[in-house]
């Protein structure tokens, strides 16, 4: 990638990339728009000030995305709860059969450095300024989230895990989960400093330990 004198990188002249670039021309425009929206705001950003951004013309940009609420979306998808499951690739999956407090604690741990970086935190900040925390998009991506933990508990509630009359499923998930989303939006955003992040990613494993424990059977032993 060119650089300025700086060393920062250099915006590319508008017009269409090179085949090269094309593959990243779109998260680059995701990438902008996420800073911008959380300067300006959703409303108060451009499409062409977006496409400038990275240096590229309005119709490149439409190439990619039919209107700004795509590219909200795009953002949505790209950096809120549904994109967590990337943090997925870094847990052990068979803990969720043999130790779901153990599966529990690695899970958040992995989420909760995925919403450390700056444009996970950036998000946050911007649907809470912009007045969007009710958008379509992220009430999809929240009920994804919702849907796999409710699923998880359900699984464990039928293997004996969890005494029953603990449930049902969503109940749980709601329990385990809220806390966790407002640590994330109360303390996981852009303006936030190293010491709040760490006191609020020590105050969500807190309440996976005490959750784990109030709620598994033996504190994770199968009957």
């Amino acid at each position: 990638m060119n650089r300025t004198d700086d060393g920062a990188p250099a915006r590319r002249r508008p017009g269409r990339p090179r085949k090269a670039q094309a593959g990243n021309t779109k998260e680059e425009l995701t990438r902008a728009a996420v800073r911008l929206f959380s300067r300006y705001g959703f409303e108060g950003t451009s499409i062409r000030a977006i496409a400038r951004e990275v240096g590229l013309s309005e119709s490149v940009l439409y190439a990619h995305f039919e209107n700004k609420r795509a590219i909200f979306d795009a953002v949505i998808a790209r950096y809120g709860p549904q994109d967590s499951a990337r943090a997925l690739d870094g847990v052990d999956h068979e803990l969720a059969d043999t130790d779901p407090p153990q599966f529990l604690t690695q899970l958040v741990g992995a989420f909760l450095d995925d919403w450390d970086r700056d444009e996970a935190r950036t998000l946050i900040s911007l649907v809470t300024r912009a007045g969007l925390l009710h958008s379509e998009s992220l009430r999809a991506a929240l009920t994804g989230t919702s849907d796999y933990a409710t699923t998880l508990f359900s699984t464990w509630l039928g293997d004996g895990w969890i005494p029953e009359h603990l449930g049902p499923a969503d109940r749980l998930a709601y329990s385990f989960t809220g806390p966790i989303g407002l640590a994330r939006v109360l303390h996981l955003h852009a303006d936030a400093d190293s010491a709040e992040r760490a006191q609020a990613r020590s105050d969500v494993l807190r309440h996976v330990e005490l959750f784990a424990a109030a709620v598994f059977r033996d504190h994770g032993e199968r009957p």
